[in-house]
């Protein structure tokens, strides 16, 4: 088989298990930076290539070999040539390709079949124009269908099937479980693991990584615990260990251990319930269009669900969880609001272009804009990279700028506009395993009084939120949180942290009619916090 046929099929496997247009997945596409691809999407689309070919090893690469579409594809041929346990594959037409040369069935994909209703809960359409489907509603050929989220199924209500009626049998009280023996365990974890991403068994082998090989995450582990729990496979006291996992092998060695007396370690307190927002009074930004970026998911979702209860035109954007975002219009629209999802990252000139000719063609204006969309590393500095710095400011600062340019450009048309920046309280004073991303957030706090001041002829008013460490997406996934939390906690006045429904209510203020003289200002949201050095 020839090189470009190899090619060709990767770049349909990209197709198919992203949903991007054809014409963005090209061979010299950036698997982060152009098409933000992460390490768990980029496991699932290496987990199926090694189905495709029927590879008995997990793929293991470097970050380089697996830079861009044309060198998956060049690590894949070099794979196969080197394997003698891979047969010759052949091209089959209205099949899908495999290694023993035989065509698999229209819909089946590595020897095991592709349903209409995915097990993650997402509904694949039956039918693709260039292997993505095209929606009546779509803006500018850049928003995207209804509804995963991050690479990972939503279901159609945009709560996720792990926090609803899954994370639901997790909170029930469950029998306790004896230890499992070893090999019933290993038999339980990859049923587990089979039902809950749909890879074939054959590659759910001892030695294969959970996140590398496998494409799974914390809310895929979450599903593999509930699954488990549900079973009886998951001894009482052992729920917290499997989140140390590394391969299939650790969960079946941890399933067959004896449980422990006492939970292991002490977790973080559970965050306050988010309040349950109403409808603002009078619809304060009716008839307002205000393009959200980077908000699929966390403090971003908030942000945009926040906007569109109060009346306003949304222009949700996402780019490495494209299906979050669909899920979030959808999540406005059902809630009786108005909302439109454009998929692209403020971090590529091309797609920024792209983005705000969509907005301008299909939307038709701009009333306010707010800048959400972040990216870059927590750890310590010794262990941030020139590569590191590169992403968080092109992303953060530069991404920015851009946005902030062509969005004044809409607003001027329409009298003016504000534009609102997200920041955090590390940019002047020391967050652990923050120093990069703080040096970061100071140049957009620098940033935005510079834009206050040059986009004040225009009539465009540009203020920044500084939020403290919030409950929600970031802080249960930072570093060391378990420890970190509640010490932030013992720092804020009041004891507890703001939620991201607080930094969504102050993002609001800054649009409201009542801030049109605030122009350049850092409004700190952070419960008192940083008044305690």
């Amino acid at each position: 088989m020839q090189a470009q046929d190899l090619l060709e099929h990767v770049r349909s496997v990209f197709v198919r298990m992203t949903r991007y247009p054809d014409e963005v997945v090209v061979p010299d596409a950036d698997l982060e930076q152009d098409l933000g691809i992460d390490s768990v999407k980029r496991g699932e689309i290496l987990a199926t290539l090694r189905a495709d070919f029927g590879l008995s090893d997990a793929l293991k690469a470097t970050p380089d070999e697996l830079r861009t579409v044309a060198r998956v594809s060049d690590f894949l041929s070099r794979t196969l040539t080197a394997r003698s346990d891979v047969a010759p594959w052949a091209d089959v037409a209205g099949g899908g390709w495999h290694a023993n040369g035989h065509a698999d069935p229209a819909g089946q994909v590595g020897g095991h079949v592709e349903p209409a209703a995915r097990a993650n809960g997402h509904a694949e359409p039956a039918a693709r124009a260039n292997g993505h489907a095209e929606p009546a509603g779509q803006v500018g050929g850049l928003a995207e269908p209804a509804a995963r989220a991050n690479g990972h199924a939503e279901p159609a209500s945009g709560s996720t099937a792990i926090n609803g009626a899954a994370s639901a049998a997790a909170r029930a009280p469950a029998a306790a479980a004896p230890p499992v023996a070893a090999g019933e365990a290993l038999r339980a974890v990859v049923q587990a693991l089979a039902d809950a991403t749909r890879h074939p068994a054959e590659l759910l082998v001892p030695d294969a990584r959970l996140e590398e090989d496998l494409g799974i995450d914390r809310r895929r582990r979450d599903e593999v615990r509930v699954l488990l729990r549900q079973r009886g496979a998951l001894p009482d006291g052992l729920a917290g260990a499997l989140d140390e996992a590394r391969t299939v092998g650790d969960l079946a060695r941890l399933l067959g251990a004896p449980p422990p007396a006492q939970a292991a370690a002490t977790r973080a307190p559970a965050a306050p319930a988010a309040r349950r927002a109403t409808p603002a009074p009078g619809a304060a930004l009716a008839g307002k269009t205000i393009l959200v970026t980077g908000s699929s998911r966390g403090l971003g979702r908030a942000i945009a669900t926040k906007l569109g209860r109060a009346g306003a035109r949304v222009v949700v954007n996402s780019f490495h969880s494209r299906d979050d975002g669909d899920a979030v219009a959808d999540e406005i629209r059902g809630a009786g609001g108005d909302a439109v999802h454009v998929w692209g990252s403020v971090a590529n000139p091309a797609h920024v272009d792209k983005l705000f000719e969509a907005i301008a063609r299909d939307v038709g204006e701009l009333h306010h804009f707010v800048s959400n969309a972040s990216n870059g590393r927590f750890g310590p500095l010794e262990q941030t990279t020139p590569e590191h710095w590169e992403l968080a400011f092109r992303t953060n600062v530069i991404g920015y700028h851009q946005c902030a340019l062509r969005a004044a450009r809409l607003m001027e048309r329409r009298g003016g506009g504000r534009i609102v920046a997200l920041s955090s309280n590390g940019s002047s004073r020391y967050l652990e395993h923050f120093g990069a991303m703080g040096a970061v957030k100071a140049a957009v706090e620098s940033l935005t009084r510079a834009l206050a001041v040059e986009l004040a002829p225009r009539n465009v008013q540009v203020n920044c939120v500084s939020a403290g460490p919030i409950y929600g997406h970031v802080t249960s996934n930072y570093p060391d949180h378990e420890r970190i939390l509640p010490y932030w906690e013992s720092r804020t006045p009041g004891g507890r942290l703001c939620t991201e429904e607080d930094v969504a209510d102050a993002v609001l203020l800054l649009l409201s009619d009542g801030a049109r003289m605030i122009n350049g200002a850092t409004l700190a949201v952070d419960g008192g916090g940083s008044l305690c050095i």
